[in-house]
């Protein structure tokens, strides 16, 4: 086979065999159009990588936060300690008031 058997014109979507000037700005304009794609990209990987660092950072502060939360005693207990505390202080109190009600009960008669 002789080389020109193996040559193969490139064609236009139209069909129509292309020259070789046209082939070579076929081929730039592709080639600028991938250049162009590869910088909108690689524009597109560093705005992603941003948004990937600000959402570590707060993942890293909502841990942070509940890690805070779980070591600080809830609403609940403080309110619990302060009845407890309230029962300690009237305990003695109405147990005082029984015994003396219950000595002068004992010595009026």
């Amino acid at each position: 086979m002789d080389n020109e058997d193996k040559w193969e014109e490139p064609f236009e979507e139209n069909g129509l065999t292309l020259g070789p000037e046209e082939s070579l700005q076929r081929e730039i304009e592709k080639s600028k159009s991938l250049k162009v794609d590869r910088l909108r990209l690689r524009d597109e990987i560093e705005q992603l990588k941003a948004q990937k660092e600000e959402l570590k950072e707060k993942n890293r502060q909502l841990h942070q936060r509940i890690e805070e939360l779980n070591n600080t005693p809830s609403s609940s207990e403080p309110f619990k300690n302060n009845l407890t505390a309230n029962k300690n202080v009237w305990g003695p109190f109405i147990i005082a008031v029984l015994i003396l009600s219950i000595l002068l009960l004992v010595f009026r008669n």
